[in-house]
């Protein structure tokens, strides 16, 4: 009987993971991959040591509890290198921090100067989202990101702001972001775009940057100034990736 429920818990495992890898949740993927060979290994270590087979029980727990606290067991990577602790990817301009939560594709964020430093934009008024919208508006780099923030949590916004405040609705917002630079100054804003770690893998850049543009990719309502930023953190960490290897 505990041989057919083991083989039946295998199996529905199994077939998670594979419907995680057909759908492209890599990171999704990786974690599950992460507990089930660390609970595996030592759940083992565990069954070893009540048989008195001590010497195999502590090396089956020291590679089940490094899989389990530090993602990696020898050369192997359970997504130790994929992301930050939080999943979050930072991206800032001359006015705003903001932060995009890799699991919920929430956006959120703070200003960092102007009249409102220091607060948090989801405590604004629509008042002073629309004074904010005023004085980021000779920045289009904070311009764009403030859109971004605004599609994603004031539904709505334009038709508000037009009525409102008289905001003019005419405007081409596709030529407006052409402006804004969204170039990425270097590695360590790279990192900090895909929510990675320094010195990660090709294929947890790859994934990070995949899962993002799931989120944020213009032609599933996300913010093209946003990824822009993502496609070239890519592209800058490939790179220096490469570099290394060389």
């Amino acid at each position: 009987m505990i041989w057919f429920v083991l083989v039946g818990a295998i199996a529905f495992i199994g077939l998670y993971l594979y419907s995680l890898f057909l759908r492209g949740e890599i990171r999704q993927l990786v974690r599950t991959l992460r507990w089930t060979v660390g609970g595996a290994l030592v759940a083992g270590a565990a069954l070893l040591g009540l048989r008195g087979q001590m010497l195999v029980a502590s090396f089956l727990a020291a590679g089940g509890l490094g899989v389990l606290m530090r993602g990696r067991l020898g050369p192997i990577d359970f997504g130790a290198g994929m992301s930050s602790p939080n999943n979050v990817s930072m991206v800032s301009s001359a006015y705003l921090d903001m932060r995009l939560e890799h699991e919920t594709g929430s956006v959120s964020g703070a200003v960092r100067a102007g009249h409102f430093a220091g607060r948090e934009l989801a405590e604004l008024s629509a008042e002073e989202c629309w004074a904010l919208y005023d004085e980021v508006g000779d920045d289009p780099d904070s311009l764009a990101l403030y859109k971004s923030w605004l599609d994603a949590n004031r539904v709505g916004w334009r038709d508000y702001f037009a009525s409102e405040f008289g905001m003019e609705t005419g405007e081409d917002e596709t030529e407006a972001e052409s402006h804004t630079s969204t170039g990425v100054s270097g590695l360590e804003e790279a990192y900090d775009v895909l929510g990675l770690k320094p010195g990660a893998s090709p294929e947890a850049i790859k994934a990070a940057h995949r899962t993002l543009m799931k989120k944020v990719h213009p032609d599933t309502g996300g913010s093209a100034f946003l990824a822009a930023k993502i496609n070239q953190a890519k592209d800058l960490l490939l790179k220096e990736t490469a570099s290394r290897k060389r």
